[in-house]
C-alpha cells in the first residue's frame, strides 16, 4: 500500500483537497469493527498515519474536479454508473466533473475484492455516506476562510454560499490546502430524510463503448512490440500429469510464429497473433504421463466413498428423536452437476516487464491478490497490476487470473518483451480443471401433525452448505459437511453453494407437500422464517396467476424460495411446458419478487437480476462439464449448452423493500438458487415426475416418466 498512500497524498498535495475513510458494511445487519473516530474528518498532518491504509479515497482537485478510487472492477455489473449516479447526486455536480478510478493498485485502495454483491452494497452506498458526510466538512472549512459560522452557509452544486447573501460564495476546488483528511465512520447510519438517495434510472455509462466496440478489455491492450504467448497445455487434469516429451519440428513454420522453445517441463512458443501460438503449440507432437488414477469414473461412487465428515453446520435438538415423532417422513437424494463460469472475456493477461516496474494488466476480480501474488512470486514489490473491463466473470476471475498473470511475467521478463496471454475456450475449460462442483444433497425431512416441517437432517457432499439455513423452520436439525479427493478442484461460481442447496431443498419442499397432502405454496407460507418471505411469496403468486388455475396437462407452475447472503429474499415462480414424447421442458414464464433494500439504479440492477434468472435456467436445463476421472471432454461451446435467445421466456420482476429497509442490499447472485428450484417444480407440476439429478436433459425426464429415450427400442 506504500505506493498507493504516496500517489493518493501527491494527489492533495498539488493544491487539492483528498478524503481517506473506512466504512463499515452498509447492511443495517452487519456489525461495525472498523476503529472509530465518531465520524469526524481529522487533519493528516504529514507524519506517517497510525493508519492510512483506508478503503476509500476522494480527490477534490483544484479545477474542482472529484476523482473516486476504488481497487474493486468493473465486472459488467454497472458499479461504474452506480458511482456515477452516487458522487453525481452526492455532490450534486455534472458528471464531466466526476472521475471514477478503478482497480488499479497503484492509484486505488485496496478496498477488497469485486465478488458477490458488495460492491454496490459497501462501496456504492459508502461513497453516498461519505458525500453527505464530505459536504458537510466543506461548509465548515469554507466557514473558516469566509470568517462565519457553518449554519450561515449551505451547499449547493459544488459550491458553498451565504444564505443570506448568495452571492458571497467559494468553490469546492478553492478550499484544497494539499491536506487530507481521514476518517471511520459506519455507513449503515441512518441519514436524514434530507439526504435520501433517489434513483435516476441512468442507462449504463458504458453502454455506447460497449456496443460500438470502443470499451477496452484485456486483449484490446497493446504495448509497442508486444507478442503473444501461451504454453503447451496437457491434456489430461493439469495437476495429476505432466510433460515426458516433445517435438517442436512440425510447429517450427507456423506462420505468425515468432519463437518456439521446448525443456523438461514445459513447451512455449511466441507469436504475432494468438491463432498463430494456438496453432503451434497444436502442432508439437508432445507425450505426458498417463495419471495415477483411473480413467474410469462413477462420480457418485467415488464422492460417497472417500467421503470424511468435514463439520457439523447446525446441530439442534436430537434428530432421531426429532423424526420419530414425525407424522409424514419424505428421504431423497438430490444431485447436481459439474459447471463452468462460461465468460464471454476468456481470461487474458499483459504483462510489461521494463527497468522500473512491472506492469500487468488483467480482466480480474481480485487487482491486489493478484498483485501480492506476483510479487511474492517474482520477488519485485514495485508491480502494478491494473483491472481492466471485465467482460464477465461470475467467480472464475478470482483465482485462474493469477497462474495465467505469473506465466505471462515469466516470458516477459525472459524474453524482454511485453506478452499477451489470451486463452482460448478449450483452454478456459480445461486449464484450471476448476469447476462448480458436482454435489450430492441427501435430505431428510418429517412434518408433524400441525403441518409444519418439525425435523429435518441433510448430509452435503462436496460443497459448504450455503442455504441450508435461514429460510425455513424446523424444531430438529442436523446438517453436516463431507467432502472427497476428487480429480478436479473446486471453483468459486456466482450463487456459490446456494444454487446446489436451494435445488435440492425447494424440492423436497415439494415432496413433503404433497406427503403431507398441502398446497405447496401455502406449505411453503406457512413454513417460513422471515414474515418478509410471504409478501413475495404472494406477488409471485399474482405474477404467475397461480390462483387462476390456467394448469393442463404437462404444464405446470412451481416456487423456488432463498435468503441469500443473510439479507437478500427473493422467490422466483416458472411456468413450464412438457412435451412428454420427447422430454424438451420450455420454461414458458418467469417471475420473480425480491427484497433486497433500497434500489440504486433500477436499470443496472433489472439487467442483472434478469442476467441471473437466466443462469438459474440454464443451470437447471443445460450446463454440464463433461468429466472423466482423466480429463475434461468439454472442450468448446458446442459441448456446453447455454440459453440461447429461443429458450429465455418473457420475465416479470418487481422489487419490495420490507427486510431492514433502508439501504441497498444487493442481488447479483440471489436470483440464481430459487429459480433452479421453481423450474424443477414446475416440472413436477406438469408431470408428476420429479427429476433428482440436473441438469434435467429430455433423456432424463424420459426416464423419469418411465418412457423408452429415442435411440431405445420401445
Amino acid at each position: 500500500m506504500v505506493t498507493s498512500r504516496r500517489q493518493f497524498l501527491a494527489g492533495a498535495g498539488a493544491g487539492g483537497l483528498a478524503y481517506a475513510f473506512n466504512l463499515s458494511c452498509a447492511s443495517p445487519l452487519a456489525e461495525f469493527t472498523g476503529e472509530g473516530m465518531d465520524g469526524d474528518f481529522n487533519v493528516y498532518d504529514g507524519a506517517e498515519p497510525r493508519n492510512l491504509d483506508y478503503r476509500n479515497w476522494l480527490l477534490i482537485t483544484a479545477e474542482g474536479g472529484v476523482t473516486a478510487h476504488t481497487g474493486r472492477t468493473e465486472l459488467g455489473q454497472g458499479l461504474t454508473t452506480v458511482l456515477y449516479d452516487v458522487i453525481c447526486q452526492g455532490l450534486e455536480l455534472p458528471r464531466r466533473r466526476v472521475r471514477i478510478v478503478m482497480g488499479d493498485t497503484v492509484l486505488c485502495p485496496n478496498d477488497g475484492p469485486t465478488t458477490g454483491s458488495g460492491s454496490t452494497v459497501i462501496v456504492g452506498w459508502g461513497y453516498w455516506h461519505a458525500c453527505y458526510r464530505i459536504r458537510f466538512d466543506l461548509v465548515a472549512r469554507a466557514a473558516a476562510s469566509l470568517g462565519c459560522e457553518s449554519e450561515e452557509l449551505e451547499y449547493h452544486k459544488g459550491e458553498i454560499r451565504k444564505l443570506e447573501d448568495p452571492v458571497t460564495r467559494i468553490a469546492i476546488g478553492d478550499l484544497g490546502d494539499g491536506s487530507i483528511r481521514v476518517a471511520n465512520f459506519e455507513a449503515s447510519e441512518e441519514l436524514p430524510r434530507s439526504a435520501d438517495y433517489v434513483d435516476q434510472a441512468t442507462t449504463n455509462v458504458n453502454a455506447e463503448k460497449i456496443v460500438t466496440g470502443r470499451l477496452q478489455y484485456t486483449a484490446d491492450l497493446d504495448v509497442d512490440g508486444c507478442l503473444y504467448g501461451d504454453y503447451l497445455r496437457s491434456p489430461f487434469h493439469a495437476h495429476l500429469s505432466s510433460l515426458t516429451s516433445a517435438d517442436l519440428r512440425a510447429a517450427e513454420d507456423t506462420p505468425g510464429l515468432v519463437h518456439l522453445e521446448g525443456g523438461k517441463c514445459s513447451v512455449v512458443a511466441l507469436g504475432r497473433t494468438p491463432t498463430s501460438v494456438w496453432r503451434a503449440l497444436a502442432a508439437v507432437k508432445a507425450e505426458w504421463s498417463e495419471p495415477l488414477r483411473p480413467r474410469q469414473f462413477d462420480n457418485e461412487q467415488e464422492i460417497r466413498s472417500g467421503a470424511e465428515q468435514v463439520t457439523v453446520v447446525r446441530e439442534q435438538g436430537d434428530i432421531d428423536a426429532g423424526l420419530a415423532a414425525c407424522e409424514h417422513l419424505v428421504s431423497e437424494t438430490y444431485i447436481t452437476q459439474y459447471a463452468s463460469q462460461v465468460p464471454i472475456e476468456t481470461d487474458t493477461v499483459l504483462a510489461h516487464c521494463e527497468p522500473d516496474r512491472t506492469t500487468v494488466w488483467a480482466g480480474t476480480q481480485v487487482p491486489f491478490r493478484l498483485q501480492q501474488a506476483l510479487a511474492k512470486q517474482f520477488g519485485t514489490p514495485d508491480l502494478r497490476v491494473i483491472g481492466a473491463p471485465v467482460g464477465g466473470a461470475f467467480g472464475g476471475k478470482t483465482t485462474t487470473g493469477i497462474s495465467l498473470a505469473n506465466e505471462a511475467v515469466f516470458l516477459a521478463s525472459r524474453y524482454d518483451v511485453p506478452v499477451k496471454i489470451v486463452s482460448d475456450r478449450k483452454a478456459q475449460f480445461q486449464r484450471s480443471v476448476r469447476y462448480k462442483e458436482s454435489t450430492i444433497i441427501d435430505i431428510t425431512s418429517g412434518v408433524g401433525s400441525n403441518g409444519l416441517v418439525l425435523a429435518r437432517k441433510i448430509d452435503i457432499y462436496q460443497d459448504r452448505g450455503h442455504g441450508t439455513e435461514g429460510v425455513y423452520r424446523a424444531r430438529y436439525r442436523l446438517t453436516r459437511l463431507f467432502k472427497s479427493a476428487m480429480p478436479t478442484l473446486h471453483a468459486t461460481m456466482r450463487g456459490t453453494s446456494f444454487v446446489q442447496s436451494t435445488f435440492a431443498i425447494e424440492s423436497h419442499m415439494d415432496m413433503l407437500a404433497q406427503a403431507a397432502g398441502a398446497d405447496p405454496l401455502e406449505f411453503r407460507r406457512r413454513n417460513v422464517l422471515h414474515p418478509a418471505l410471504r409478501p413475495l411469496i404472494d406477488a409471485c403468486a399474482e405474477m404467475i396467476g397461480y390462483e387462476d388455475d390456467r394448469r393442463s396437462a404437462n404444464r405446470g407452475i412451481g416456487f423456488g424460495v432463498c435468503k441469500h447472503g443473510g439479507w437478500q429474499l427473493g422467490v422466483v415462480a416458472a411456468e413450464v411446458e412438457v412435451e412428454p414424447q420427447t422430454g424438451e421442458i420450455t420454461v414458458e414464464r418467469l417471475c420473480g419478487a425480491f427484497d433486497i433494500g433500497l434500489v440504486m439504479n433500477i436499470n443496472t440492477l433489472s439487467v442483472g437480476v434478469k442476467g441471473a434468472m437466466i443462469w438459474g435456467l440454464g443451470f437447471a436445463l443445460f450446463e454440464e462439464v463433461q468429466i472423466d476421472g482423466h480429463r475434461c471432454h468439454t472442450e468448446a461451446m458446442s459441448d456446453y449448452r447455454l440459453p440461447r435467445f429461443a429458450d429465455v421466456p418473457p420475465i416479470e420482476i418487481v422489487f419490495l423493500d420490507n427486510y431492514a429497509p433502508g439501504s441497498p442490499r444487493g442481488c447479483g447472485e440471489m436470483p440464481v438458487p430459487p429459480t433452479v428450484g421453481a423450474i424443477c417444480n414446475a416440472v413436477f407440476s406438469a408431470t408428476g415426475a420429479r427429476l433428482y439429478t440436473l441438469p434435467m436433459t429430455p433423456e432424463r425426464v424420459l426416464r423419469a416418466l418411465g418412457k423408452p429415450e429415442p435411440d431405445e427400442p420401445a
